[in-house]
């Protein structure tokens, strides 16, 4: 009996979360009323389950509830400070109407919302913070340019924009595509996303560039020309990187490969080697100078030949194994 006793209570878990088998559940239920003491011990099963019930509905509310009064007071505090931002402002207004300079009080204004987005905004919005916080503080600042260039009637607007959002993008992209409505959208293509954003801001930036200062086609084909091999390196990095089905030493052999290959070519298109002579090599009839793009193009190219065959050493050795 007592061996029945032991099967029974082992099974009485899946019986009371009705995930059984008929059979099981058929001996379960017939063992249950020829003994008292399984039965009792059921119910104790599930008067136990009743009570962890109550306490994590307990604490869930808890929870909630501390939740809800921390987003109270932070919405107060970013109240307070948003407050404290105004009263200078007010006051810059109040004496430019009294003096009649009104533009440097709009520099201010514009000036003063910089702070209040990296210290309002993270009080007052629920989630997501790190990304509104970011927007905002972005979106001031291109406000701020926008100010200052139109009260000094510069036309510099669009060379500080692009070059301050390029920068900022190199930099935060990343973060931001990790966001959660962010990530949801991009799905496994945020690095893709990335570097496309990067890459076109980076030509904006060299557009406006050439539009402010009024450059010719010379300029241009400039731009172009000398771009033209540092994109193909970042995308070619990056490819390796994010796309290469090959283990970490194969990658960084092809990350030199690659970078060996943008040396070699960038060296003879600009003869970067032609006045910077790093090694050199003479016979009795002729020397051999390797300017520094060559010389570091060759190291590179050694050193991913190494990792190239340590990764293949390695690769066949884990075949074998």
């Amino acid at each position: 009996m007592k061996n029945n006793c032991d099967i029974i209570r082992d099974l009485l878990p899946l019986y009371q979360d009705d995930i059984c088998s008929e059979s099981s559940r058929s001996a379960v239920e017939e063992h249950l009323k020829e003994c008292k003491e399984c039965s009792d011990y059921l119910e104790s099963m599930r008067k136990s389950g009743e009570i962890e019930s109550i306490i994590e509905a307990d604490r869930s509310d808890a929870i909630s509830a501390q939740a809800k009064f921390f987003k109270r007071k932070s919405a107060v505090v970013g109240t307070v400070f948003a407050g404290v931002f105004m009263l200078p402002v007010l006051i810059c207004l109040i004496v430019g109407l009294a003096t009649g300079g009104i533009s440097w009080v709009m520099i201010v204004l514009s000036a003063m919302l910089i702070p209040a987005s990296l210290i309002v905004v993270p009080l007052l919005v629920p989630e997501n913070k790190a990304l509104w916080t970011l927007g905002s503080f972005t979106v001031s600042l291109m406000l701020l340019f926008g100010v200052c260039c139109a009260v000094t009637g510069g036309s510099w607007f669009f060379t500080a924009a692009s070059s301050t959002l390029f920068g900022l993008s190199v930099f935060f992209a990343p973060f931001a595509a990790k966001a959660k409505p962010v990530s949801a959208i991009l799905g496994n293509h945020k690095g893709l996303a990335v570097m496309g954003l990067d890459t076109a801001l980076y030509i904006i930036m060299m557009l406006c560039i050439g539009l402010s200062n009024g450059l010719g086609a010379g300029y241009y084909n400039l731009a172009a020309f000398i771009s033209l091999p540092i994109l193909i390196w970042a995308w070619g990095l990056f490819a390796i990187i994010r796309y290469l089905k090959a283990g970490k030493l194969i990658k960084t052999a092809a990350a030199l490969g690659i970078t060996a290959v943008i040396m070699t070519v960038s060296s003879l298109i600009f003869n970067l080697g032609e006045h910077t002579s790093l090694i050199y090599i003479e016979t009795e009839n002729n020397r051999y100078e390797f300017g520094t793009f060559t010389a570091l193009a060759v190291v590179c190219m050694i050193i991913g030949a190494v990792f190239t065959l340590i990764g293949m050493l390695r690769a066949k050795k884990r075949r074998n194994k």
